[in-house]
């Protein structure tokens, strides 16, 4: 049956950031068919009440499963909070463990009003099992996630097969990063990216102290050794790229590259400030990640839109080094394009039905003056009244519509807090 949400306030994020007041779009099976004025027609009707309809947000990086960790390791730098804590963490973890994790973290983000995610974490089977039960739609990360893989075709064959269990799931290709994995491993994943037409992800430049063993080890930054490596040969979205330089930006503008900045997690960590003013103006295209809940410590898209936005006007003095318009195409349509859809992230005819509903109507949201800036600087993840994905209803007021239960995840996953004993680490 045809979907048809009335009364709106459409902020489309197409070309011309149109928006359309008293607005309709009408919706069949999982495809926007209508964009425009009210008008009549059949159908399910969802009065918007003058609510704000947009593009769900796209989080291209994310380690779902670390939701297990929140909290966990706090006032620790990277190296620290990585190998004296996730580390010894990660290795307690058992058979179902992701499951339960990776379930609890796509429901923050589906409360959130996130409708796709990029998941790169262990044990994506379970990860794959836990985006069929919620219905979110997921890029699941296959390779060397933990840089103690022996890759080949057949074995990366052999992973896809593991996650391909609805249409909502495509794979990424995916190497930890450049000091836990070795070249054999990025070959390996270039060429069976560029034989099965798939894009790539690596962490990139994260740390001074990763940027400092590299060059001291290679002679290259890390980005340069990825070009050397050929890993930049078909697309790829880098994560992180806090410290990156003038010729580090010049190969990057060069390729068809995407990053995805993780404000929130690179300032917890104390890794630094990304670049993004920069990049933006070299025509890099920049998305936005929430990392995982292990390092951040949310899965809030709002959060990481308004200090990719202002913190750029901190550090630069400079207001307008990053918009509100930039924010939120970093966090719809940017990150779509990153993860390789011509058909997400906007209001728009032939588009996916991945959408969302923002109340207008509570104080942090009065008056409209702009709504870009109200949804960058003003708006909050409570303001998210119902999530649409795939053009099926899965949360709306404060209920899932989904085939999980809750509180039964929320229990499982104390539970496997309790196993593991996080004071004995």
């Amino acid at each position: 049956m045809k979907i048809v949400i009335k009364n709106a306030i459409i902020v489309t994020m197409n070309q011309n950031n149109d928006i359309i007041n008293n607005g309709q779009v009408e919706i069949d099976n999982n495809t926007i068919t209508y964009v425009g004025n009210n008008r009549e027609v059949k159908g399910e009707i969802i009065d918007a009440q003058g609510n704000i309809i947009m593009p769900g947000f796209v989080n291209t990086h994310c380690h779902l499963a670390m939701t297990l960790f929140r909290g966990y390791g706090e006032n620790s730098n990277f190296k620290n909070w990585w190998l004296d804590y996730m580390r010894p963490l990660e290795e307690k973890l058992e058979v179902g463990d992701c499951y339960y994790g990776a379930t609890l973290g796509i429901l923050e983000l589906i409360k959130n009003g996130v409708t796709t995610v990029a998941d790169f974490y262990l044990h994506y089977d379970e990860t794959a099992r836990a985006v069929v039960d919620t219905g979110i739609r997921a890029n699941i990360g296959i390779g060397a996630i933990t840089g103690r893989e022996v890759l080949s075709e057949d074995f990366l064959n052999n992973e896809l097969n593991k996650i391909s269990l609805c249409h909502r799931i495509k794979p990424i290709l995916y190497a930890h990063s450049l000091y836990s994995c070795d070249e054999s491993q990025f070959l390996e994943l270039n060429k069976f990216a560029q034989k099965y037409n798939l894009i790539k992800s690596t962490h990139a430049s994260e740390t001074l102290m990763e940027v400092g063993t590299i060059y001291n080890k290679y002679n290259k930054t890390p980005i340069a050794l990825l070009e050397s490596y050929g890993f930049f040969d078909s697309p790829c979205i880098l994560a992180h790229c806090v410290h990156c330089d003038k010729e580090d930006i010049e190969i990057m503008k060069q390729y068809d590259i995407s990053v995805a900045t993780n404000p929130s997690s690179n300032l917890i960590l104390g890794s630094g400030i990304a670049p993004l003013y920069s990049f933006i103006k070299n025509n890099i295209n920049v998305s936005i990640g929430t990392d995982g809940a292990a390092s951040n410590n949310n899965l809030n898209m709002f959060k990481e839109m308004y200090l990719a936005d202002n913190l750029q006007a901190g550090v630069l003095n400079q207001a307008q080094a990053v918009t509100t318009i930039d924010a939120l195409k970093m966090a719809t349509i940017r990150g779509a394009i990153a993860l390789g859809y011509n058909n997400l992230g906007r209001i728009d005819n032939g588009f996916l039905a991945d959408i969302i509903m923002i109340d207008v109507h509570r104080p942090n949201m009065q008056p409209i003056n702009n709504v870009f800036n109200n949804l960058v600087n003003a708006c909050e993840s409570n303001n998210v009244v119902m999530t649409m994905i795939d053009g099926k209803i899965v949360y709306r007021n404060d209920k899932f519509y989904c085939n999980v239960d809750y509180n039964n995840i929320v229990n499982h996953c104390n539970k496997i807090i309790e196993r593991i004993d996080t004071k004995n680490i």
